[in-house]
């Protein structure tokens, strides 16, 4: 087949992959390992929950702290299902089960455009009881089938004042907590601390797929030489706000800034149809990045920074995000130089930036409204 049925192809699939791809579920899970206790505090947002039991029972699109509580005994049901505890090689129920603990903040609802925020997390904590101190406390999560391949749990241990964090995932759905282990050990190494966020940096660009939609509609229209102006200044302001955002210096609300995303993303995407020639965009790239910012801060809501080396935790996380960002870069730049130099090129370029455009309209009207009609 001819070199223009390839690139189109590409270049196409990829924006299809980039669509495709989205931010993983994640819920959280703390496990205190005590001499005579062991207590599992399982976390989630609400459109986790919702995959368990229509919690919602008036179809208002809010629920309230009453609703809550009615639809708690078919979710701890659940969990004791499908979260397995074992000690010291025996199986062992979760305990008693404690009330669910309601988001601070939250007032007495929660609206549906915020059931996928951070903001909406609810807590069920368990608490059992054991006769002699456990040596080794292992979970395993079989939700998966009704969470989604894509579901994340990030998980932590705690045990004599130390801590060991885990993922649980559909690949990895169980570990095994030694508690000996913990008991004389230093604590994580700052190195250690600083790679394993790196680490996160690269998966949450490979996994957000609104930022590579961004990407790829800035890409479609520069030159090598705006480009990497863009980039740059796309970085720099994504930078300040990422690490104002996640020491809490400053804080917006995360439909706000969902709702931001998705538009920088129709400006930017419409802008490559009505205008033939853009130049100076990395200004308004610039602006475009301080948003972006708080949203690859969100990432960071349910985890604790290390308290000697947060700085630099939250900027090698930023330089995760930035390989992975030059890796997309990367990849799509030869494609898009390949089809620039081909008569066909206008509307390729057009048909792109039109996906990109009704993507991220379908994304504004889903985090404005909390439709739930797109993947987030």
């Amino acid at each position: 087949m001819s070199r223009r049925f390839w690139a189109v192809w590409v270049l196409l699939a990829l924006l299809s992959a980039a669509a495709r791809a989205h931010n993983p579920d994640t819920s959280y899970a703390r496990c205190r390992v005590a001499d005579d206790t062991v207590e599992l505090r399982l976390t989630f947002d609400v459109f986790t929950l919702l995959k368990i039991v229509d919690l919602d029972a008036n179809q208002d699109q809010r629920l309230t702290r009453e609703e809550l509580r009615g639809g708690t005994p078919a979710i701890q049901r659940f969990l004791r299902a499908h979260v397995l505890l074992e000690i010291d090689g025996q199986p062992a129920d979760l305990g008693d089960a404690l009330d669910a603990v309601w988001p601070d903040g939250a007032g007495d609802s929660l609206a549906a455009p915020d059931w996928h925020a951070a903001a909406s997390l609810i807590a069920f904590p368990f608490r059992r009881h054991v006769s002699t101190p456990p040596h080794e406390v292992a979970l395993t999560y079989t939700f998966f089938p009704q969470f989604g391949a894509r579901h994340t749990v990030l998980g932590v241990f705690a045990h004599g004042g130390q801590t060991q964090e885990v993922t649980f995932t559909d690949a990895e759905p169980d570990y095994l907590f030694d508690v000996s282990y913990t008991a004389t050990p230093p604590r994580e190494t700052i190195p250690a601390a600083v790679g394993r966020f790196l680490r996160l940096g690269i998966e949450h660009i490979f996994l957000g797929y609104d930022h590579i939609c961004f990407l790829l509609a800035l890409i479609v229209v520069s030159r090598l030489g705006e480009l990497v102006k863009i980039i740059t200044s796309f970085t720099v302001a994504h930078s300040i706000t990422l690490i104002l955002a996640a020491l809490k210096v400053i804080t917006l609300p995360q439909r706000f800034i969902e709702c931001g995303i998705a538009l920088t993303i129709i400006y930017v995407a419409v802008e490559n149809l009505w205008r033939a020639n853009i130049t100076r965009r990395w200004v308004l790239t610039f602006f475009f990045g301080l948003i972006h910012g708080f949203g690859f801060a969100n990432v960071l809501a349910g985890l604790d920074l290390p308290r000697k080396a947060t700085i630099r935790c939250l900027l090698s996380f930023n330089v995760g995000v930035e390989i992975g960002q030059f890796a997309i870069v990367l990849l799509a730049l030869p494609l898009v130089l390949l089809v620039s130099k081909q008569s066909y090129a206008p509307q390729v370029k057009a048909a792109i930036s039109l996906a990109v455009a009704l993507f991220g309209l379908g994304w504004l009207i889903e985090r404005a409204f909390g439709l739930g009609f797109m993947p987030i």
